[in-house]
């Protein structure tokens, strides 16, 4: 199916799209469930069914999305990006098995439900202290003084990270995701995640030979104590590796919290019902996660030829599956566009499907729980205030650059 040049033009990919594109995914599923992208040089799939079958489907490899990110660049100038390029291809959600289950076999004894169980009391009280401090104020930004510092401080724990290092974390992240996550890399951002990768990996070995002489009870120490075996990880993969936990540890569940924060402010009733039944703060997380995801897509490259909700996609075809449209699907949820936290037709698929489910989506949604509760509990009417929140131009990611609240 071939999309409206003009409509795609006038409405995909623009600062209003990035600001809200929730009106473009209806279009989408009304007109195009499945399109290629003269934009993205990609096919983009919006329908829940297609999304979900083709996060899991074999068919579709997760490996070479780095060089289908890059293609438009000269092979002169891929060659100014070399640690990046590598650093980003060694993510363990980059990765197809048997490297994939390499990397997560690894760092899956840290996110058992047993281990984070056993982070519960220090979230709460990570919790309490962030709104200890940030409720002193009339208004405060709740991106900077809680959204981001809770998941950023619960992972730098338990990687075994200095917590005063967090906001270097971050900014090695998301300079790494502005080759990822974007629409189109550009040359200023693939510049910069290079000069982040290379700062992050120097940091970073010099963190890993400190951790081997005095090891903690943390994921990094296990992992570089382990009794050697031959599919170790290398340090430099490593680096990698935790670069990449980082950057999931905190994006997803900020964007998360100040998404649902928003939708709440938005739905005074869905506040007021949740203030009035706290026994469904697990059902509003799940609602938040469907009706403002803030992973909106999740990319494969065809391994085969292969169809598509009937548009057949050849070999090596860069496939976008747009979790927050297949979130809004009609033909899976009544009323999708209706943040109904009782809803009946629960579910979505924010956290990926099949081998690429995110591990730490069962932190993600304590950390979630945790801090909507006693922001409910602090700031029983809470609101968001202008001036509105501004959203990153990323293709991947939704989140608010800022959030401006008030209980008053």
């Amino acid at each position: 199916m071939t999309l409206d040049q003009d409509w795609e033009e006038k409405n995909f990919l623009t600062p209003s799209y990035f600001n809200n594109p929730y009106s473009a995914y209806k279009y989408m599923h009304e007109s195009a469930p499945i399109f290629w992208s003269k934009k993205v040089n990609a096919w983009v799939v919006s329908p829940f069914v297609e999304v979900e079958e083709g996060l899991h489907g074999d068919q579709l490899i997760a490996k070479g999305r780095i060089a289908a990110a890059a293609s438009h660049f000269t092979p002169e100038e891929r060659e100014k990006y070399p640690v990046s390029q590598w650093t980003l291809n060694r993510y363990m959600n980059f990765q197809d098995p048997p490297d994939h289950t390499r990397f997560r076999r690894l760092i899956s004894k840290s996110f058992t439900p047993r281990s984070i169980n056993a982070f519960e009391p220090k979230i709460e009280i990570i919790v309490a202290r962030l709104l200890d401090e940030a409720t002193k104020k009339e208004t405060f930004n709740l991106v900077d003084d809680f959204s981001f510092q809770l998941p950023s401080l619960v992972i730098c724990e338990l990687l075994g990270m200095p917590l005063d290092r967090q906001w270097d974390l971050k900014r090695w992240a998301d300079g790494l995701a502005g080759f990822i996550a974007s629409a189109q890399v550009t040359t200023e951002k693939a510049t910069f995640a290079e000069s982040v990768a290379i700062e992050a990996q120097e940091y970073l070995m010099q963190l890993f030979q400190d951790i081997r002489k005095n090891p903690g009870e943390n994921l990094l120490s296990r992992v570089l104590t382990a009794p050697k075996e031959d599919d170790e990880l290398t340090d430099q993969e490593l680096v990698a590796l935790t670069v990449n936990l980082f950057f999931a540890g905190f994006e997803t569940t900020e964007g998360l919290i100040s998404n649902m924060v928003r939708a709440l402010s938005d739905n005074p009733d869905q506040l007021e019902l949740l203030r009035n039944s706290p026994e469904l703060i697990e059902a509003a997380v799940e609602e938040a996660l469907r009706f403002d995801s803030s992973i909106q897509k999740q990319s494969r490259i065809a391994g085969e030829d292969i169809e598509i909700h009937g548009q057949k996609i050849a070999k090596g075809d860069y496939v976008h599956f747009m979790i927050g449209a297949a979130n809004r699907d009609p033909s899976r949820f009544s009323n999708p566009e209706r943040f109904d936290i009782a809803r009946k037709d629960a579910g979505n698929v924010s956290f990926g499907h099949g081998i690429h489910f995110c591990i730490g989506a069962p932190l993600a949604r304590l950390e979630a729980r945790i801090a909507i509760r006693q922001l409910i509990e602090r700031m029983p009417k809470i609101k968001v205030i202008e001036p509105l929140p501004r959203y990153a131009e990323l293709f991947a990611v939704r989140k608010p650059l800022e959030l401006w609240v008030t209980s008053a």
